[in-house]
């Protein structure tokens, strides 16, 4: 007798090794921009930020589901860095977790509209069928 099983599989242990990196330039061309402002992730992802021109940081937005600030001396809360704003090329990687929408800013420049909104959306269900005798 051959029992047919549909198991939907969720790799979460897997995630780190299908998770990619996405880039955000900060103030690239020296404009008070994220480059990209608006992105869609899988939740496992990572996003690094790259400060190129300008004096800035990034921050999210209060009670954002992935809280971080970050700026050219860390981030907050990460081996002792601190997020505030700062000047000169840095790069600092977040990694999102979990699923929602992550409104993120400048703290220097956000009533010039330096802000932005990643998404990050349930990584997929793959279904596999198989056979056990």
């Amino acid at each position: 007798m051959r029992l047919k099983i549909l198991v939907g599989m969720l790799c979460t242990a897997c995630l780190p090794a299908m998770a990619a990196d996405h880039i955000v330039q900060v103030g690239l061309g020296n404009t008070l921009t994220f480059t990209p402002a608006n992105l869609t992730i899988k939740a496992g992802d990572t996003v690094t930020f790259q400060g190129v021109a300008g004096f800035h940081n990034v921050a999210s937005n209060p009670g954002a589901v992935t809280a971080f600030r970050c700026g050219p001396n860390g981030c907050d809360g990460v081996g002792g860095g601190n997020g505030d704003p700062g000047g000169g090329t840095w790069s600092q990687t977040v990694a999102f977790p979990t699923t929602g929408t992550i409104g993120y800013f400048c703290e220097v420049h956000e009533g010039q509209a330096m802000t932005g909104v990643i998404q990050v959306d349930p990584v997929p269900v793959t279904l596999q069928s198989f056979d056990i005798d």
